[in-house]
């Protein structure tokens, strides 16, 4: 499914080009026949058609290239665009009704609209407001009759409060572009917390359910005298337990980064049993999903608990992998294998020295 934002996007462009299109076909369309009349265009007007093409010539390279018209390009447009409106008006006429039907002033304002595509309403205003002054300017200053003012007025008004409603519905239908993505935005977001809580008590059920097989049948057999406290394979289960306690309870803390977190939890409850923990931790923390860091810390948690002696944990934080490491002394223990498949545990013994690493890689 595409998303909200490569919607809005695509929106948004089309309608640009669309503006972008009816300025093209006003001039190389309804407008290119003045090239080949019978009334041959001045200097002037020939210059402003050739300066009009070369800004919508430009705005299109722009669109195709990038997507998108630089401000740079824009402000230099519209500096282009009031000049030409200058020009052509000083050479027209001052006849208000030929000023009005001229085939520049609807021109400039198309190409503006295009400029000022994406900015407030108001800029549009502005420049429309300008184009229309410099036409009306001459007019005025010739002492013009009513009827010829009259004329000038509907002419402008027509052309440029057209172009200034387009402007209004396109910075409608770009804002409605914008709430629309912003819902998406929210739903989606909704529709991730609400898998991620889902996900996160169906993990905590299934470790609970790993305590109920194993806590509760030890703390049964510690209370009903059947297991005694001081056999050494008794303590090592209590230890193993309560490292597991430790973790499941620091999933719940917040903290910038979970795995050592629950690491720091695990360190504690060997460190209470005699153990002298050295951590070592390099890289920026990686976010991992809960199934994750039960599997990376599964194997070392329960040679952390039944080591003697000294022991070395170190972990590693990459942007791709995840590693934590420990050599200590241990005896030999069945170590815990991530079911999912998802992490690598690597083990070997040599002089009496447990070295154990649990890796993770993202896909």
């Amino acid at each position: 499914m595409r998303s909200a934002v490569y919607v809005r996007r695509r929106l948004v462009a089309a309608a640009r080009w669309m503006l972008l299109a009816v300025a093209l076909v006003v001039q190389f369309g309804s407008n290119a026949a003045l090239l080949v009349g019978t009334t041959p265009m001045s200097p002037v007007e020939l210059g402003g058609y050739v300066a009009l093409g070369i800004v919508g010539a430009g705005a299109a390279a722009a669109l195709t290239l990038r997507r998108s018209i630089p401000r740079w390009y824009a402000a230099g447009g519209c500096v282009v665009l009031l000049a030409c409106a200058g020009a052509l008006s000083a050479d027209l006429p001052p006849e208000g009704a030929l000023r009005a039907g001229h085939w520049s002033l609807g021109l400039i304002g198309w190409y503006g609209l295009v400029l000022l595509f994406g900015l407030p309403p108001r800029w549009a205003g502005l420049l429309l407001g300008a184009v229309g002054v410099l036409y009306t300017v001459p007019v005025v200053a010739e002492n013009p009759t009513t009827t010829g003012l009259a004329n000038l007025g509907v002419g402008l008004g027509s052309v440029l409060g057209l172009q200034f409603a387009v402007a209004l519905g396109s910075h409608l239908l770009a804002g409605i572009a914008r709430r629309a993505q912003a819902t998406a935005d929210e739903e989606q977001q909704v529709r991730i917390e609400e898998e991620t809580a889902a996900a996160v008590a169906a993990n905590h059920e299934r470790r609970y359910a790993d305590l109920r097989e194993a806590t509760i049948p030890l703390l049964r057999g510690l209370a009903d005298g059947e297991l005694d406290p001081r056999d050494p394979v008794v303590r090592q289960r209590c230890a193993v337990e309560a490292a597991r306690m430790r973790r499941l309870f620091a999933e719940h803390a917040d903290s910038g980064d979970r795995l050592v977190h629950e690491l720091g939890g695990i360190i504690d409850v060997a460190e209470r049993h005699g153990v002298s923990v050295h951590l070592t931790v390099r890289g920026a923390p990686t976010a991992l999903p809960d199934n994750v860091r039960a599997g990376l810390l599964g194997p070392i948690s329960e040679a952390l608990v039944t080591a003697d002696g000294d022991a070395k944990v170190t972990v590693l934080h990459a942007p791709d992998h995840v590693r934590v490491a420990v050599r200590c002394d241990a005896p030999g223990l069945q170590l815990p294998r991530d079911g999912s498949g998802e992490v690598e545990v690597v083990e070997s013994t040599s002089g009496g020295q447990l070295w154990l690493e649990t890796s993770w890689q993202s896909r």
